[in-house]
């Protein structure tokens, strides 16, 4: 055995000897070609003068030599690379080992005195070796966009869709104010990024053109599958309207991805603080609706996916119908924390605020047994009046009593994404359709008297309701 290894040692120790020397050879072979992580590298909405996060692309030699790359360089000058460490626009000799790759790091300015609005921006990368041109394709979606940096509006102001806004941090609607948002105009908020509402937030969009709070990101993260962040919660601060605040109307909205969503601290002096129609409020990571001693309306709305509670009232009047109310929130950073709705009467520190609420033709449905819990001061359980009638409801059994009315208890409410096959909800897992699959028992089911009234007659997506003998227990009608 010790003669064996005296041969062998030998011989193993020259072929890697030699294939040592092999991975240090330059080659020059035209057939010596690059590959990339990426053949189109997109950057989605980028607003013009602020920066874009910084994406990254891998040029891989699989070549058993190193290779020389000529020059690696960029056509356009709205796009900014970073090659091996080093910034510019234009790299001379870079070499790459055998078997190894390089990484380019890219992120994209644009040029603010463009009038067009939108505009696509391109360029490539553009990589020289040996004779062969390869190029990685760059492509950006801008806009221009009127930012607010801890703004505060000194007079009765207006927002149309003539230009987006981009809230850097916070901006103010003061006492005696009213800000006015109108239909197709869309807010972008930055990382943390909230509205304060002293005076009175009216938001009026159309069926056609919703009026959209949402983060100014658009890129997608590095999940698998990659999720865009336009889907992902906690991208921006919320909405908060202080004791001084009223009569503010939400109709035809959507305010998403936020982290405290929507919060009315306490006016208690019997006026309607917020009346939410016709809009669509979704996924924050804290909960979605916080309310204390105000009258909250909210009709004909879908109200998705919170961490925390969709509903959160201490005291004051709720009057919700035609909504749909459902949980399905998980994202790899947290899960959901409580059931879809919390009533009370008395405040987070013990103060006793009366409660009376009514529920009518909405689906409350999610992952919980018990979708609905109660805070009552011990002793004062007669000031917390609540009221559900032809509901679709997931609720433990033994809390069924004389409050719920004609309501359907624990039976599937059929969502059109509980329909979805399994390989694409493992493609979609954060894509949810709260339309109604056919043998759902909210079809036919809703209060027709409710169903009627003119505020209620169509439903989210402008279907009449009263087309046929019944009507459907949610927001969105069957057809």
């Amino acid at each position: 055995m010790t003669r064996v290894l005296k041969y062998i040692v030998p011989f193993v120790f020259v072929i890697g000897l030699m294939a040592g020397c092999e991975a240090d050879k330059i080659t020059t072979s035209p057939d010596a070609k690059l590959s990339f992580s990426v053949d189109t590298l997109r950057f989605d909405t980028i607003f013009t003068s602020q920066g874009s996060t910084t994406k990254k692309i891998k040029i891989y030699n699989w070549s058993k030599n190193k290779v020389v790359i000529s020059s690696i360089s960029l056509n356009g000058e709205s796009f900014k690379i970073n090659v091996d460490g080093r910034k510019g626009s234009d790299f001379r000799d870079i070499t790459v080992n055998a078997k190894d790759s390089i990484m380019v790091f890219v992120q994209l300015f644009i040029d603010p005195s463009d009038g067009r609005l939108p505009f696509i921006v391109r360029d490539s990368i553009v990589c020289l070796t040996n004779g062969n041109v390869q190029k990685v394709q760059l492509e950006a979606y801008g806009r221009n966009a009127k930012r607010f940096t801890n703004y505060t509006f000194t007079s009765d102001t207006t927002i149309t869709d003539a230009i987006a806004v981009l809230v850097k941090d916070t901006l103010w609607v003061p006492k005696s104010v009213r800000l006015t948002v109108t239909n197709g105009a869309t807010l972008y908020f930055c990382k943390n990024a909230v509205m304060m509402v002293d005076g009175t937030l009216v938001i009026q969009g159309e069926r056609s053109r919703f009026v959209t709070f949402r983060g100014d990101r658009s890129d997608y993260m590095n999940t698998s599958p990659p999720l865009n962040y336009d889907m992902a919660s906690a991208q921006w601060g919320g909405i908060r309207f202080t004791s001084n605040s009223e009569a503010n109307v939400f109709n035809f909205a959507e305010i998403r991805n936020s982290s405290i969503g929507i919060v009315v601290d306490s006016l208690c002096n019997g006026t309607e603080a917020l009346k939410i129609t016709n809009s669509k409020i979704t996924n924050s990571s804290g909960n979605l609706i916080t309310s204390t001693a105000n009258n909250i309306v909210l009709w004909n709305s879908l109200l998705c996916n919170a961490g925390g509670n969709i509903l959160r009232i201490n005291g004051g009047s709720l009057d919700v119908r035609h909504c749909t109310i459902a949980n399905y929130y998980s994202f790899t950073w947290g899960s959901r924390t409580a059931a879809n709705i919390r009533l009370g009467n008395m405040t987070e520190f013990g103060t006793v605020i009366p409660l009376s609420s009514g529920i009518y033709n909405t689906i409350i449905y999610g992952g919980y047994n018990n979708e609905i819990v109660y805070n009552k001061k011990e002793g004062e359980e007669d000031k917390c009046v609540y009221t559900f009638e032809n509901c679709l409801i997931k609720l433990a059994n033994s809390n069924v009593d004389e409050h719920y009315t004609d309501c359907i208890i624990n039976q599937k409410p059929e969502f059109v994404f509980e329909g979805w096959s399994e390989d694409i909800r493992k493609q979609n897992p954060h894509l949810y359709d709260f339309h109604l699959r056919s043998g759902s028992p909210a079809i036919g089911t809703a209060k027709r008297s409710i169903s009627e009234e003119p505020a209620l007659k169509y439903d989210l997506d402008g279907n009449d309701r009263t087309l046929d003998e019944s009507s459907d227990i949610g927001c969105y009608e069957y057809y």
